[in-house]
C-alpha cells in the first residue's frame, strides 16, 4: 500500500528539467552552503556542543580529582599520589584521544558520520561511570590502576567525539555562519573547564562537615565529581543517533545523489512538493553521478598534499594547534603543581 501511495506521489511530481550530474551536485551543495540560518543549525551547534562540553570536564576534572586521591590512598605518602601515578591518571586519557582520533576518524570515512556519531559518546558516558566506581581489587590492582584503564578507553571516546563533531558541523553549515559554528562548538571546551571547577568546588563544600569529620569521605567527593561528567552525554545521546549523514558525505563517499537531495530538503524544511520534486530530477541524473564520481584513495591524498600550496596549509594548521594542545593541557592537567610551584 505504501509503494502505492508513493508512486502515486511520484506521478504528481512535475519534474524539472534533467541537468548534468555534476550541475546538480554544484545546486543541490549551493543550497546548504547558502541556506538561511535556522534551528537545525542552532540544533547541530548545541549537539556536537555539548560533546565537547563534556570531552573537556572528563579529560580536566582530573587534575582536581588527583588532589582527593593522595587522601584516599596514599595517606602513607604524605596524602601525595606517587609521581608515577599522577601522571599515568593525566596522560592515560590524552593517549586514547590520540588512538580515537585515528581509529574513529577512519571509521567515519569509511562507513559514515552518522553510524559513528552517538557511539563515541555512549563509550564516553559508559567509562566516566565505571571511572567513579573505580574501586580496588582483592588481588593486586588498586583503584589508581583501574581508573588509569577506565580513563584510557574513556580517551577514545573523546578522541573520536573531537574529528566527529568538527566535521559534522563543519558539513552542515552554512558557508557564511561555518567559522562562527565552529568556534561555537570549540568554545564549550572552556565551559566544560570551568564547569569541572565548579563542580569539584561545590561537592567540597557540600562535604565539608563531613570531611573534617573523617578525610575519607572525600572518597565520595571524587566519584562524584567524576560521575557528573556522565550527564551531558546522556543528554545528548538520542540527538546524537538521529542526526542525519551529512549530504556531502551521502553524495560524494556514498555516491547517492538522490538521498542527498532528500536529506537537504528535510533539513531545510523545503516543501514536500518542492522537494519531491527535487529528488525526482536527482534520481534521473543519479546513475551518472555515480560514475562520474571516482573513489577517493591514498594515491589522491599524496598528490594533493605533494605540492607546497596544499601541504603548507596542513603543516600551519597543524603545528599551530599542536603548539596550542601543549600548552593548553599542559596547564590544564598540572594546575595544582604549577600553583604550588609559584608558592600558591
Amino acid at each position: 500500500m505504501s509503494t502505492a501511495i508513493a508512486q502515486d506521489a511520484t506521478a504528481d511530481v512535475t519534474i524539472e528539467p534533467v541537468l548534468d550530474a555534476r550541475e546538480r551536485r554544484r545546486q543541490a551543495l549551493a543550497e546548504i552552503d547558502n541556506a538561511k540560518f535556522g534551528w537545525f543549525h542552532i540544533r547541530a551547534c548545541l549537539v556536537s556542543g555539548i560533546g565537547f562540553f563534556t570531552d573537556a570536564y572528563d579529560l580536566f576534572i582530573i587534575n582536581l580529582v588527583v588532589q582527593m586521591l593522595g587522601y584516599v590512598y596514599f595517606a602513607d605518602n604524605n596524602n601525595t599520589v606517587p609521581p608515577g601515578i599522577d601522571l599515568g591518571l593525566k596522560v592515560s586519557a590524552a593517549v586514547g584521544t590520540l588512538v580515537g582520533q585515528l581509529f574513529f576518524g577512519y571509521l567515519a570515512d569509511r562507513l559514515g558520520r552518522k553510524r559513528m556519531y552517538g557511539i563515541e559518546l555512549l563509550m564516553i558516558v559508559v567509562f566516566t561511570i565505571t571511572s567513579a566506581f573505580a574501586a580496588d581489587t582483592v588481588r593486586g590492582m588498586r583503584a589508581t590502576t583501574m581508573l588509569i584503564i577506565w580513563r584510557f578507553i574513556l580517551g577514545i571516546g573523546v578522541g573520536g567525539d573531537y574529528p566527529l563533531s568538527a566535521v559534522i558541523t563543519a558539513e552542515f553549515a552554512t558557508t557564511k555562519r561555518r567559522g562562527a559554528m565552529i568556534a561555537a562548538v570549540f568554545a564549550m571546551q572552556g565551559f566544560g573547564i570551568l564547569a569541572a571547577a565548579l563542580v569539584a568546588t561545590a561537592t567540597v563544600a557540600a562535604f565539608k562537615s563531613a570531611i573534617e569529620d573523617d578525610v575519607m569521605n572525600i572518597d565520595y567527593v571524587w566519584r562524584i565529581c567524576i560521575g557528573v561528567g556522565a550527564i551531558p552525554g546522556l543528554i545528548a545521546i538520542y540527538y546524537r543517533l538521529t542526526i542525519p549523514e551529512t549530504p556531502r558525505y551521502t553524495m560524494d563517499i556514498d555516491n547517492d545523489l538522490t538521498k542527498a537531495t532528500k536529506d537537504i530538503g528535510n533539513v531545510l524544511n523545503k516543501d514536500s512538493q518542492q522537494n519531491a520534486q527535487d529528488v525526482a530530477a536527482a534520481s534521473q541524473v543519479a546513475e551518472q553521478h555515480a560514475q562520474q564520481r571516482p573513489k577517493a584513495s591514498l594515491s589522491d591524498f599524496c598528490r594533493h598534499f605533494s605540492k607546497w600550496a596544499n601541504l603548507k596549509v596542513l603543516l600551519g594548521t597543524s603545528l599551530s594547534w599542536f603548539a596550542l594542545d601543549v600548552a593548553f593541557y599542559g596547564t590544564g592537567l598540572n594546575n595544582a603543581i604549577i600553583l604550588n610551584a609559584m608558592g600558591f
